[in-house]
């Protein structure tokens, strides 16, 4: 959990003063033995952490921000972290990148750590699991600025860009419902992380609101990249009654979904039509190229900095969440059902 003690507490619990406790703290100007002793006992009992920021950067008037990442390995969150790099560099803001690889003792030792550099906001990337707590964000908000993407805290300080990805998924489905298909698929994430919950939400809409029914069979969850994709669609192919099109949680499981129809002699969209989520720029280069559903992850990281860089200068914001509205994108993996 993120320590708010103070300075000041530390001064109170060693029965001295704030400027004591500095000295101690930079190891610079005489204090006394015993009290050094006093003031290192506060420190470690209050567990407090001190901010560091260099004489460098003080006079320059830099700026710090922390960037944490759950997964390098997913394609997403490179483009937005080019989004939020390019805005923080264009102010000369540092940049202290972590990857936690959705460990949440990673992400809170990581906080500290950033916290000890002196950074002076903490971008937070991606979707986070439903099952943790967040207390530690919360308080880290309410000492620096906090920007989330693609998730939000309801009820705390911090800052979220995000698409509103319900409606994404349903307009991802109803685009394959338009299209004839009745036996629409769906390969997930894990369910527990806020994006495959709010996936499987419009999936679910999508075919309540046509009166579709679909079995629990045509409903698979694995790992959100290509081989969770390509193992999720031999399960699908594997059905006594296979789906017409499947909708993926992912591009990346899209492409693994690809792989897996091309394997059983079947072709797409001829066989299977097939729609993905993210719009990374590899859906464009496929063969055929992927109809997806736009996640503007380059803006959403776009918009994060700009947040932060809003908050940081004390620019007031309209609203601590922006939501954007996602897109179809329509190209080759879809077509027509052809009835028999």
């Amino acid at each position: 959990m993120v320590n708010n003690s103070t300075i000041a507490d530390v001064a109170e619990l060693a029965e001295t003063s704030v400027a004591t406790v500095s000295r101690v703290i930079n190891n610079k100007g005489y204090v006394s033995e015993l009290t050094r002793i006093q003031v290192e006992k506060a420190i470690s009992k209050l567990n407090y952490i001190p901010r560091v920021i260099s004489m460098s950067n003080a006079k320059k008037n830099l700026r710090n921000v922390g960037i944490l990442v759950p997964d390098l390995n997913n394609y997403f969150y490179p483009l937005e972290l080019m989004g939020i790099e390019k805005e923080l560099e264009k102010k000369e803001y540092n940049i202290f990148l972590c990857n936690t690889y959705e460990q949440i003792d990673k992400e809170m030792k990581y906080i500290a750590n950033l916290l000890k550099k002196g950074v002076d906001g903490i971008i937070l990337v991606g979707s986070r699991s439903t099952h943790i707590n967040n207390e530690h964000v919360v308080a880290l908000a309410e000492k620096i600025p906090v920007v989330m993407t693609n998730d939000f805290i309801v009820g705390s300080n911090v800052y979220s860009v995000m698409i509103d990805v319900v409606n994404g998924a349903f307009k991802a489905v109803k685009h394959l419902i338009d299209l004839g298909h009745k036996k629409i698929a769906f390969i997930n994430g894990n369910s527990e992380y806020s994006t495959f919950a709010y996936k499987y939400k419009g999936y679910q809409q999508a075919l309540t609101n046509e009166n579709i029914e679909v079995p629990s069979k045509y409903i698979v969850n694995e790992t959100p990249y290509e081989t969770g994709g390509f193992a999720g669609m031999q399960k699908l192919l594997a059905l006594n009654d296979p789906p017409t099109a499947v909708f993926t949680a992912s591009d990346q499981m899209a492409v693994g979904g690809i792989s897996a129809i091309y394997k059983a002699g079947l072709q797409v969209p001829g066989d299977i039509s097939l729609v993905g989520f993210s719009n990374i720029p590899l859906s464009e280069h496929l063969h055929p190229s992927l109809t997806t559903i736009d996640a503007y992850p380059y803006r959403v990281g776009k918009l994060a900095a700009e947040t932060m860089i809003n908050v940081l200068n004390h620019k007031k914001q309209d609203s601590r969440k922006i939501i954007l509205e996602p897109q179809l994108i329509e190209r080759n993996t879809c077509q027509k059902l052809v009835k028999d």
